[in-house]
């Protein structure tokens, strides 16, 4: 079996198998509302394992700030706050909904996402806006909501069309090529940014006579290093997805913070959380941001790790290291370290920089416990202040706690 070795046990091994085979294709590009139930004008979707609303780090507060405005729930950031603060604004979790969403991962129904398809299974991320102002990070000024507005009445349905007027887009093909050509696809996506726009630009022709809205459309995906990232983890997710519900299965199918907590879910362990203080790692910082700034780590995009790729594809991207610190050598340690205590080997996610092995796949929190091997994330950090934006990026080890109390929870379940 792909990526079998003598030590998996069969519950690891179905686990490990569907990462390995799952097919994902790119469906839709549109708002968050035609493809979810879970959210209303006044209910959202936040990143990372439940989080009571009175409990929210800055950035979230500042996003769900922002959902009010895009939403019109609100004219102002005063009344915004105001509704917020009378507790009228519900939050759950995106992974609830079958979604992942970046940093503080608010999504509202006027969101744009990516949304992609395994078989039957839908799951989404909302489109990136890129690294400057940005409703994820917390920003909700004026240019950071037009910008938004845009991307959600213009470019998503472009997108949209042109996905309609051309052959099935394979997104884990698309991340496979991007590991090739020198990207980790999680914080390095430049090379899988540029090959999205010329996969997509022929749709895009297709569906529209007007050069100048074209020429617009194009400019942003091209300036916007990032932007493929919602096309790779809304695949992270639907392949997790399949991972998961494998009785006794060790391996993980979440990791996630909302910056107060951090959370993993098992897949013989179903959608319970096991969680930690969301720690802050070692993080590079912007020029004039101190670590007190630091949100503690935010967002779903972890998935990319959790689906073998990101930070456990570290030596594919050795540019990144200038992003999130660190050398070569600091990015072979880690993605030896990785394998270490995965369940399994990619059969698809291959590194040329290591004679096109792949990336290790299938966190097993039983050797995650028996070795004490942290597992590492690279992410991006937002300021603690509502509005204040990114501040960092990072290399963010992930404490053994919860990966050893969902092993000792397997433990006693096989007992029962």
């Amino acid at each position: 079996m792909p990526g079998q070795t003598e030590t998996t046990p069969a519950s690891a091994q179905a686990s490990i198998d569907a990462l390995n085979t799952t097919e994902v294709i790119l469906h839709r590009v549109c708002k968050a509302g035609e493809v979810t139930g879970s959210v209303t004008g006044r209910h959202f979707l936040h990143a990372g394992p439940p989080i009571d609303p009175a409990d929210i780090p800055g950035p979230m507060r500042g996003a769900i700030i922002g959902g009010l405005l895009l939403e019109r729930e609100a004219a102002s950031v005063a009344e915004a706050e105001a509704i917020i603060d009378r507790g009228e604004v519900g939050i759950s979790p995106c992974h609830d909904a079958g979604a992942v969403g970046a940093m503080a991962g608010i999504i509202t129904p006027s969101t744009p996402v990516v949304v992609a398809a395994a078989g039957d299974t839908r799951t989404f991320s909302p489109l990136n806006e890129g690294i400057e102002g940005a409703v994820r990070y917390g920003s909700y000024d004026d240019a950071t909501l037009a910008r938004l507005r845009w991307l959600g009445d213009v470019l998503a349905p472009a997108l949209d069309e042109a996905v309609q007027n051309s052959d099935p887009l394979d997104l884990l093909h698309l991340v496979a090529e991007g590991l090739r050509r020198g990207d980790d696809c999680h914080n390095r996506l430049v090379a899988t940014s540029a090959a999205l726009l010329v996969t997509l630009t022929p749709g895009l022709l297709r569906g529209s006579s007007d050069r100048e809205g074209l020429a617009r459309i194009t400019a942003v995906m091209a300036r916007n290093g990032h932007f493929a990232l919602p096309f790779a983890i809304s695949a992270a997710k639907a392949v997790t997805l399949a991972a998961a519900g494998f009785d006794g299965s060790p391996v993980v199918t979440a990791m996630a913070g909302n910056g107060r907590e951090f959370g993993i879910r098992v897949s013989g362990l179903g959608d319970r959380w096991f969680t930690v203080p969301s720690p802050i790692g070692n993080p590079v910082l912007l020029d004039g941001a101190a670590l007190d700034d630091v949100t503690p780590t935010m967002g779903d995009s972890m998935i990319a790790e959790t689906a073998g790729f990101g930070a456990f594809a570290m030596t594919a991207a050795p540019a990144i290291m200038s992003f999130v610190g660190g050398d070569m050598e600091l990015a072979q340690g880690i993605t030896r370290r990785m394998r270490e205590i995965c369940a399994g080997t990619s059969t698809r996610f291959l590194i040329p920089g290591e004679d096109f092995r792949g990336t290790p796949l299938g966190i097993d929190v039983h050797r995650v416990r028996a070795t004490g091997i942290e597992p590492v994330i690279n992410n991006g950090l937002a300021h603690r202040d509502p509005g204040r934006g990114r501040v960092g990026a990072g290399i963010t080890p992930i404490p053994v706690e919860p990966f050893a109390e969902a092993s000792r929870a397997l433990e006693e379940a096989g007992r029962r």
